[in-house]
Order: structure tokens, then sequence, then C-alpha cells
């Protein structure tokens, strides 16, 4: 028989009541102070981050679609079973009576924004916890469709993970890309390469490993530096834009072809101390504001200036992006480009002087000539 990820797929739904169906505490899409949190946490986190209010409004009028089953594994599988797949285990009269028992509860891996709306749904008390003001209120023949579910049920979570790669990352119903990066380093863990991953979920862009390099550089940076990274978390797309600026890679020195960069030890150690400039740079560190006001800033100015030492050193010294910007070109591009520029503005401002404005600007003329005096003085240029 042929072994691919959607084999022995077909049917392995039950039906399962809602308080046996746990919210996965892993889930990608959580936030990072989130992750393994108690299920209160992370149904509340939920509502606040993903609109669960809407989702309500709609179960409360159509019920529960069976079209939708939720995808879920056993919070504790016997030791009996851990070494089967459920291709092996489908027809296991032990297995199916362990699932089938009104006891054995679930962690549910697809389809937690729609349990966490049963429970608040179904709860009172819990939205009376959480001050929750505005949620429908479902009448009872709701009430009693919500109460039991319908569930794809597999034996560990290393089943799913295709499943979920496919949905989310390639899908219709597409991940936001950390949430995708947390994905693809599930998928690592569990022991999957990189290219099995992209083979799995049709990635033909290799975004798979460009969001998994940026997944580690983040870890990096907790690692060696003990550095928050929420707004690196939260800004992920600016990672994944600057990760492909030549610029950027010879900076924090990786390899210019993705394909030789080692996942597991992206970064050199003599250049630890740039990436953790890089990220100070881009989202900020310890009070100290992100240089950069938006992702252009990464390609037209971030880039430019890591390409040469000297603004990098002006950079670092000021944290001013435009200065550094300017001096990127060197100190006689810099010249004249603000003498261009001056020239420009004069050209512009002598249309406007006459008999009426003379006396105003008398002493910004004089200094304005001073200036100039100065630079020919220092030059030793006569007119």
């Amino acid at each position: 028989m042929a072994d691919f990820a959607g084999i022995g797929r077909k049917r392995p739904l039950i039906n399962v009541y809602y308080e046996n169906l746990l919210l996965d505490p892993e889930n990608p899409r959580l936030p990072q102070d989130v992750q393994g949190k108690s299920q209160k946490d992370v149904i509340y986190a939920l509502y606040k981050l993903f609109d669960i209010e809407e989702l309500a409004y709609s179960m409360t009028e159509n019920g529960y679609f069976d079209e939708e089953p939720l995808v879920a594994i056993p919070e504790q599988l016997p030791v009996e079973f851990i070494d089967f797949s459920y291709d092996q285990l489908k027809e296991n009269a032990k297995y199916i009576e362990f699932i089938q028992n009104p006891s054995t509860k679930f962690i549910v891996l697809e389809g937690n924004r729609r349990l966490s709306t049963i429970k608040l749904l179904l709860d009172n008390n819990l939205k009376n916890e959480f001050k929750i003001r505005t949620f429908p209120i479902a009448e009872q023949h709701i009430v009693d469709d919500i109460q039991s579910i319908p569930v794809i049920i597999y034996p560990k979570r290393s089943e799913v993970l295709p499943y979920l790669g496919v949905r989310h990352i390639s899908g219709i119903k597409k991940w936001e890309p950390y949430a995708k990066a947390r994905y693809v380093a599930n998928m690592v863990k569990e022991g999957f390469t990189i290219d099995e991953i992209q083979k799995q979920v049709g990635d033909r862009s290799n975004s798979a490993r460009k969001i998994y390099l940026s997944y580690q550089l983040i870890e990096t940076i907790k690692d060696e530096f003990d550095l928050d990274t929420s707004k690196a978390e939260n800004l992920f797309s600016y990672l994944l834009l600057a990760t492909g600026q030549g610029a950027v890679k010879e900076f924090i020195g990786l390899d210019k072809r993705l394909q030789n960069v080692d996942l597991n030890n992206p970064i050199p150690s003599d250049k630890l101390d740039n990436l953790k400039d890089l990220f100070s740079w881009m989202f900020g560190e310890d009070g100290k504001l992100p240089v950069i006001q938006e992702s252009r800033d990464i390609t037209a100015k971030l880039a430019p200036v890591l390409r040469k030492e000297h603004a990098v050193n002006i950079l670092r010294e000021t944290r001013n992006l435009e200065d550094a910007y300017d001096m990127s070109d060197g100190e006689d591009e810099l010249l004249k480009n603000n003498l261009s520029k001056v020239n420009r503005l004069l050209s512009i401002s002598l249309g406007l002087f006459n008999e009426n404005n003379k006396d105003i600007v008398f002493n910004d003329v004089i200094k304005l000539k001073e200036t100039v005096d100065k630079i020919l003085l220092i030059n030793k240029i006569t007119l």
C-alpha cells in the first residue's frame, strides 16, 4: 500500500460531548505568552483576538454545521497504542472502545475558534468571569445541537500536522506568518525535514524554509540575549522581508543561497552581535524605539546602510537612520547632495524676493553669506 499523508484518513469521525474537548495550548496562532496556559486563558485569548462573537452569532442562528468537524487527538493516548498509526488502529476494537468512552478527553488541533465559541455559548459563568456583556444567547434547540460535536480523531499530533499545513500554509485558510512559522517548527520537532514539510503542503516557493529561518533567528535572540521578541513576532513579515535582502544576509552572516543555510545554527558566533543590532533597529530594545517606521524603510534605507561600515557605525552611535542613510554613499557624495539641495532651494527662493520682504530675510541672507565665505576660505577658493 502506498505511503502518503492522506492515507487512512477516511471518516475516522465520532460525536464528542463538548466538555470532553480541550483547546490546544500549543495552537500556533496563540500569542507566545498564552502558549501552554490554562484552558480559560486560551479561551479568553481566542475571544479577544479572533472575533469569536461574530462566529457566535452565526452559530446561534444555524447551529453547528456537521460538514465542518473538528480534528482532535486523545489527551492521553494509552501506551499500548503509541507505536501505531491511525491506519493501523482504525479497526482495533480496544482503540475504538477507548475513543468512544464517554470519559475520554481530546485536544482539538483544528477548530479551536469554533470550540471556544461553543464553550462560551454554553457557559454563562465563563462569560461572567471574562466580563463579556454582549455575547449572543442561544435558544434551547441550538444549545441541544452544540452539546455534541462531530470530531475526526487521530491518535497523535504528528499525524494531523500535514493536514494543518495544507490547510493553513498553502490552503484557503492561511495563518498569519508567525503562526505558520510555529507550525513548521512543530513539524521539525516531530522529526520532519524542511523538504518533507514543503512537499506535504505543496510549497513551491520555498516559503517554509524562509519562515523557519526567521523563526530560528527569533529563537537565537531569545537564547543568546534573553530579549523580549514579542514585537518581532507581531511584525514577523518585517523579518521575512529583511532576510531576503542581500545586505542583511551579509551583515548577519547568512549564506546568500537559502539552501546552504544551517537552519539549526543559522548565525555564526562572530555575527551574533550584528543580529542583536538588527533586531534592535527593526523592533526596538529596552526602551529604545526602532529606527524604521515602516516596512519599506528596510529595503530603501536600512539595507543600503548595512552595505557601508561607516554608515553602520553612525547608526550604532546615533540610532538615526536618516543620517546613516545619507552617509551610506560616503561624505563626498553627501556633501554634493547637500549643496545640490541648497542650490535648488536658493533658486526657488530667489524668485520670492521683493521690496516688501527683504528686511524680513536680511539676517538669514547674512548668515548664508557667512557660511559660503567659510566654505570658500576652508577650501582656499577665490571667486
